[in-house]
């Protein structure tokens, strides 16, 4: 199998998914700020929060254009230098901040999931009035910023690490590795030598991106079951308006499809890819999987919130509706148009 067809039509799904995602937000946002219901309170500023973060998310994938590769016992996210405008230095903080973002977004989703669940309750629900929204919009952030001195600090190329890898990225993905910079996770260092004893420095820097991915992960999990149960049957009995109700499980239902997303397309098959470097089976090329999904992930994430939520879908239907109506008036204006002319040769 030519991996090198698989990079090209890669470069051409980051620029498509770039050019098909920051409209769709922006989009997307625009309805959120103008179509929301006043009853989804601050939730509508976490919804635009993810939005923005899609946004630059899709604008990061296509300046690194990151391609990720599995060996052994590490898993590689490589960012062209040579084709770059940017230094070699800053493409590594470049693939270093890629590799943040791709970890908070699960953060972000966590964060929606302990929302929704604290609105149930009228006590929690304080916790996110006003001004104290702009505290729990920080916290991914603050995610980030763990995650990027992490991978800047422990997990960037080494010489010994790049003269072992060389062959392989020139024989499968025709690529140089003077050409490029990488960064990816590690608990084993591996060179020509063969496989080393575990890197305690990695080990541990390991375990902080695990902390991080369950931390978002378990909250996800939790606060989700505690928001099925609780609008499933405890919304039934409560004194909440109909349309209050609805507008809760609208909601809700979006989260859960948009947060599947990045679940079946990122979060999944880079758990497990993260887990055969730690039991050393090289899953090779079949890694360059997430590299397209990170490219699709912008564009298909919005799409649970614009047709499941009432009122985004109306809005969605009005504006189609109008502008098919608009197209067929032309039409019929240039058909009339021409049968006086037609008429008049016929004369």
């Amino acid at each position: 199998m030519d991996l090198t067809v698989f990079n090209s039509f890669l470069k051409t799904a980051q620029f498509v998914g770039t050019c098909i995602a920051n409209p769709l937000n922006i989009f997307l946002i625009y309805l959120i700020l103008t179509k929301s219901s006043k009853k989804i309170g601050n939730y509508k500023y976490l919804m635009i929060y993810v939005s923005i973060y899609e946004i630059l998310f899709s604008c990061s994938a296509i300046v690194t254009e990151p391609l990720l590769h599995s060996f052994t016992t590490r898993v590689i996210v490589i960012v062209d230098v040579h084709n770059s405008i940017f230094s070699r230095e800053i493409c590594s903080i470049l693939d270093c901040l890629m590799c943040a973002m791709y970890g908070v977004s699960m953060n972000v989703f966590a964060l929606h999931f302990l929302y929704r669940y604290a609105t149930l309750f009228p006590k929690s629900k304080k916790l996110f009035d006003g001004a104290r929204i702009i505290f729990w919009l920080t916290v991914p952030q603050i995610y980030g910023v763990v995650w990027l001195v992490t991978y800047y600090a422990v997990f960037r190329e080494s010489p010994e690490y790049t003269e072992f890898i060389r062959k392989t990225l020139m024989e499968n993905l025709d690529i140089n590795v003077d050409d490029v910079v990488y960064v990816g996770p590690y608990y084993y260092m591996e060179d020509k030598n063969g496989i080393h004893d575990m890197d305690w420095t990695a080990f541990w820097a390991m375990a902080i991106v695990w902390l991080l991915i369950m931390s978002s992960a378990v909250t996800v999990f939790i606060c989700g079951y505690g928001c099925y149960k609780k609008i499933t049957k405890g919304l039934e009995v409560s004194s909440n308006s109909k349309q209050t109700k609805s507008i809760q499980k609208q909601l809700f239902y979006a989260l859960v499809v948009q947060s599947a997303i990045p679940f079946l397309l990122m979060y999944i098959p880079s758990t497990v890819v993260l887990f055969c470097t730690l039991i050393q089976l090289d899953v090779g090329s079949a890694s360059l999987f997430i590299s397209y999904s990170i490219a699709i992930y912008p564009v298909v994430d919005p799409l649970p919130t614009l047709f499941i939520v009432q009122n985004y879908r109306n809005a969605v239907k009005k504006m189609i509706t109008r502008t098919w109506n608009i197209v067929t008036r032309k039409k019929d204006m240039n058909s009339s148009a021409q049968i006086p002319s037609s008429n008049k040769t016929t004369a």
